[in-house]
């Protein structure tokens, strides 16, 4: 049973993270709260890859160094118009890189993985899931 609980108590800081306070409820101090922005109504996902072929990491060919810079610029311009909210590989074996991202929809969210150059160009095998952010910490 014990094993549970902080899994238990992960879920109550989110729940309790999510609520908001009502209109008429004020801070400790007597204040009114802060208007707060409209939260944004995209969704979040995340597409895992993984190199195709063996190899790859260690010893790229010309022509697959040159997809991985194109990955890397689409990625980091998807990044620039707030699109991606972080993306990077795993450096040990098996080599997963993650893409968190925001869209509209799972057809949006499909076609920012398909476009991905690398992924286009089958350097790359890619999976796709919605993805819940229960916790976020200092990224820096």
């Amino acid at each position: 049973m014990t094993e549970h609980w902080p899994a238990a108590s992960a879920l109550v800081v989110v729940i309790l993270s999510g609520c908001a306070l009502s209109h008429h409820e004020t801070r400790e101090n007597g204040s009114m709260p802060e208007a707060q922005p409209a939260p944004d109504a995209r969704q979040t996902f995340v597409y895992f890859i993984h190199p195709t072929r063996e190899g790859f990491i260690d010893s790229p060919t010309e022509e697959e160094s040159a997809r991985v810079q194109e990955h890397f610029l689409y990625l980091k311009d998807l990044t620039e118009r707030g699109v991606v909210l972080l993306a990077g590989p795993s450096t040990s074996p098996p080599y997963t890189g993650i893409v968190l991202f925001k869209a509209a929809d799972p057809d949006q969210a499909k076609a920012i993985m398909t476009n991905d150059p690398a992924v286009r160009a089958g350097l790359f095998e890619a999976r796709l899931a919605p993805f819940r952010m229960s916790l976020i910490g200092d990224l820096r």
